[in-house]
């Protein structure tokens, strides 16, 4: 802000002599049928925005057209592209660390003749085991995800992992299955992210194991606002997806309280670094007046203390009816900054 601080004392004492007149009492009043000079209102000046450094477009993916990889490392850009975020390109190097860790956990699982409970929590990182490899155990090659980067030659500074499961049925049911959810639909859409890696099992379940990373993050225009799901977007689910650590407490991961007790997570996310406040979040139903039942998740109530300060998701108490058509409304503040949008999608048949 530009202080005129010697004008502004001049002008006072020009005001104060003026008010004095020569030592009266009395007020100093303007002539008589004089016109008062308003006030002159000086807007605030606009916010200065940063602009994204974001790709747009990345080389062509070298994955077999037909592979579950490709698939899947498609489905991913799609979402992105969708929510406003740059696109992730294919690196050789976490293809082959997604898939050194693969082969580790595959051998290791309780589930797959090994001796690890890979959904158990590690009491040293808080993870779970899935994540976590032991070096006493067969094919390990990191502790974490940026150790087993390392190894195999990658030289990017941040790098994270996800997994999913297919079941049989493909990348889109793995994909779903993580976009459903709460944390890891979170991890999908962290904006910095440049780069991505995948290896798929040939499991029961059906194993996918993608690792994301860069060395230059991206960066979304400082007043970026995304929504998930989209403006317009149809095909959309109707619960929430089971996932650990659980973000609802009070919900079972073991029987049908989340397809009977939730709706489709909605999800609102400012600019990584800024701070989100939700004033008022909504989710109705086509034709209807009241909005639905649902919980409110930000970083200030979230159980397991996962979520970063841009985010908020709003969870309908019970599931979303098929080929119906929502509208979310959201107001709040990025930075105390005011924000509104509103918005239609529709969920699948």
């Amino acid at each position: 802000m530009m202080k005129f601080k010697t004008s502004v004392s001049a002008v006072a004492v020009a005001l104060f002599l003026a008010a004095c007149g020569g030592g009266g009492d009395a007020p100093a009043t303007a002539p008589v049928g004089a016109t008062p000079t308003p006030p002159v209102s000086v807007p605030a000046p606009a916010p200065v925005v940063t602009p994204a450094d974001i790709q747009t477009s990345v080389p062509a993916l070298t994955y077999a057209v037909t592979s579950e990889e490709h698939k899947f490392v498609t489905l991913y850009n799609q979402f992105r592209a969708q929510v406003g975020l740059g696109l992730l390109a294919q690196s050789p190097l976490l293809d082959k660390a997604a898939g050194n860790h693969l082969a580790y956990v595959l051998k290791n699982d309780v589930n797959t003749g090994g001796t690890v409970n890979m959904n158990s929590v590690d009491p040293v990182t808080g993870r779970a085991w899935f994540h976590i490899e032991q070096g006493d155990k067969p094919l390990f090659t990191g502790v974490q995800e940026m150790d087993r980067a390392k190894s195999v030659g990658y030289a990017g500074t941040s790098v994270g992992e996800q997994g999913a499961f297919g079941g049989g049925k493909g990348a889109q049911a793995a994909f779903d299955s993580v976009a459903s959810t709460i944390y890891h639909r979170t991890g999908l859409m962290f904006e910095a992210k440049r780069e991505i890696g995948i290896a798929v099992g040939q499991d029961r379940s059906q194993t996918f194991v993608y690792v994301t990373g860069h060395q230059k993050p991206q960066s979304n225009a400082s007043d970026f606002f995304g929504v998930y799901p989209a403006a317009d977007q149809t095909g959309v689910g109707l619960h929430t997806g089971v996932e650990s650590p659980n973000p609802f407490p009070d919900l079972s991961t073991a029987n049908a309280d989340f397809p009977t007790k939730t709706g489709y997570p909605v999800t609102v996310m400012s600019k990584e670094g800024t701070t989100l406040e939700v004033l008022t979040f909504s989710l109705t139903e086509a034709g209807s007046a009241a909005p639905l039942d649902a919980r409110l998740m930000t970083k200030d109530n979230d159980p397991n203390r996962y979520l970063p300060s841009n985010f908020a998701f709003l969870v309908a108490k019970a599931p979303l009816k098929t080929n119906t058509t929502y509208t979310a409304k959201f107001s709040g503040r990025v930075n105390n900054v005011l924000v509104n949008k509103e918005w239609k999608f529709t969920t699948r048949s």
